[in-house]
């Protein structure tokens, strides 16, 4: 079975499959500024679909155009992966380390300054 066709369950596979990809195809696993960029540019084609819209708008731009907000989160995971890769960070730690900061900063803070929904 390729792996190109397996289903990612875990971010650990999806790092994997893409440095299997990679490999494959022959690519240098070596840094590589370009993939900032090239995250760089998707995060702008995306933002540029919402600029300069209200709420209401952005909701309804998210809607029709779904398929290019998939995309572009796909295409910016597997270039966050491949990333990770050419730098040998692993893409599970990072996330845990960050989202568990990110938590317990937030934690006594998710109710200030918000009314309780009921």
């Amino acid at each position: 079975m390729r792996q190109t066709s397996k289903k990612i369950i875990k971010i650990s596979e999806a790092q994997d499959l893409v440095r299997s990809f990679a490999k494959d195809n022959k690519w240098s696993d070596e840094p590589n500024i370009d993939k900032f960029d090239h995250l760089h540019e998707e995060l702008i084609e995306m933002s540029k679909l919402l600029r300069y819209k209200n709420s209401s708008e952005m909701k309804s731009v998210i809607k029709a155009d779904k398929d290019s907000f998939e995309d572009g989160i796909g295409d910016l995971f597997f270039g966050l992966c491949r990333l990770a890769n050419q730098l040998d960070v692993d893409v599970t730690k990072s996330f845990n380390l960050v989202s568990g900061r990110i938590l317990a900063k937030y934690k006594d803070k998710k109710h200030e300054g918000k009314p309780e929904k009921k």
